[in-house]
């Protein structure tokens, strides 16, 4: 199974093979085409073949049972908007600062011994590297989108032995595949307190932000520090050089031309693009403007947050009681969400017509919720799934 996930391109590149099987067997880099993959140096035995088929995100990713399932938004028990109370918090993050302030908390109040997390590589700032913050201004030092790859979980089985509790902030292949281990690993049962994710639309390639950097006219060995969200809403791309200039380019341009053009194959046969495995997501909680789609001027940032289960709903009563975020109080419904996040939606319900074509010839896919997916197919136009059906089958 392991050599399928990288014949198949089912990898995410979230590196929890490395930290599982050792380096001595796998080893995480950078492939040709900009993105995080594994290079087996041993083949796994059968017994580790299975278990990497059992906790590989980019495999395996279907629900345990739930009866508050929406095939579209996953599990949730509240969805709602609020903001950090803490203006730097709510300026530095890529919404309303929710995931920032919400870290925060259980890091002052000692509910977790550190948060694992992404930021920027403090040697190469364009790169992403992974994080644990043992407080809250080491979390607010690294707040902001991503979009590049990141091996969130490449050191987790270190990071585990080394803490008696931890929380995760990650995308949520990274959350699916840390609670795939969760099932197998008591360790990581015992010691993971919460799992933390937000709304993701895919990785793009580390190519694509060399692209921009180069369009900047900037070379790489100059970047000083990069951002790609945050310090407002939506906030801008923004690279300052070892020469003090700033260089800058907005999200919708950043985003909606060149980082979305470069996304790896799995993300777009993603079944969970809004943290459906963790117990609280986050997202921006777009305003839509006068065509219906979401409003990217900037503004005070709000993020849309979702509890997913108990653990989580107690967690945002806590954050709330201490002060660190304000809700607004209002209830969402799942039509609320589908217009702030029309690309979710959307993706979600022409999935399945997208793993048909695959399993027309012969492709491996991820094992999912079947049920859900034909639920959301359902809501779709017919005409659209036709095209993202044929669609597929050109890229194969």
């Amino acid at each position: 199974m392991s050599s399928k996930v990288l014949k198949d391109n089912l990898c995410a590149g979230c590196g929890i093979c490395e930290s599982v099987f050792g380096t001595a067997k796998v080893a995480v880099s950078y492939n040709n085409e900009g993105f995080l993959r594994p290079t087996f140096k041993q083949e796994l035995t059968k017994s580790e073949n299975n278990f990497f088929e059992e906790i590989c995100p980019g495999v395996n990713a279907k629900h345990e049972d739930s009866t508050n399932h929406d095939p579209l938004w996953g599990p949730f028990l509240s969805i709602s908007s609020g903001h950090a109370n803490n203006e730097k918090v709510r300026h530095s993050g890529s919404s309303g600062g929710a995931l920032t302030a919400i870290a925060s908390y259980l890091l002052d109040k000692n509910r977790v011994e550190c948060v694992l997390h992404i930021g920027p590589s403090e040697t190469e700032p364009y790169l992403n590297t992974y994080k644990t913050s043992y407080t809250s201004q080491e979390v607010l030092n690294n707040a902001g989108s991503r979009y590049a790859p990141s091996a969130t979980l490449i050191n987790l089985v270190e990071i585990l032995k080394a803490h008696t509790s931890i929380a995760i902030i990650g995308k949520p292949c990274d959350i699916v595949g840390v609670r795939n281990f969760m099932r197998k690993n008591e360790e990581a049962k015992t010691k993971i307190k919460h799992l933390l994710s937000f709304m993701c639309a895919g990785v793009p390639s580390q190519v694509a932000t060399t692209k921009i950097i180069e369009q900047f006219k900037v070379q790489k060995k100059d970047v000083v520090s990069l951002r790609y969200r945050g310090e407002g809403w939506p906030g801008y791309f923004k690279i300052e050089d070892n020469k003090s200039n700033t260089h800058k380019m907005t999200y919708n341009e950043s985003w909606g031309t060149v980082l979305n053009k470069h996304l790896q194959f799995r993300c777009k046969i993603c079944a969970d693009g809004t943290g459906e495995f963790a117990d609280i997501t986050c997202a921006d909680a777009w305003e839509a403007s006068e065509n219906g789609y979401p409003s990217f001027e900037e503004k005070k940032g709000i993020s849309l947050v979702i509890t997913r289960n108990t653990n989580g709903k107690q967690l945002l009563e806590d954050v709330v009681k201490y002060g660190y975020i304000t809700m607004s109080g209002k209830n969402f419904s799942s039509s609320d969400i589908a217009q702030m996040q029309p690309y979710q939606k959307q993706r979600k319900q022409n999935l399945l017509a997208r793993l048909l074509a695959l399993k027309l010839f012969g492709r491996s896919t991820p094992n999912y919720n079947i049920n859900a997916l034909i639920k959301a197919s359902l809501k779709e136009n017919p005409l659209r799934l036709i095209k993202n059906f044929l669609g597929m089958l050109k890229r194969i």
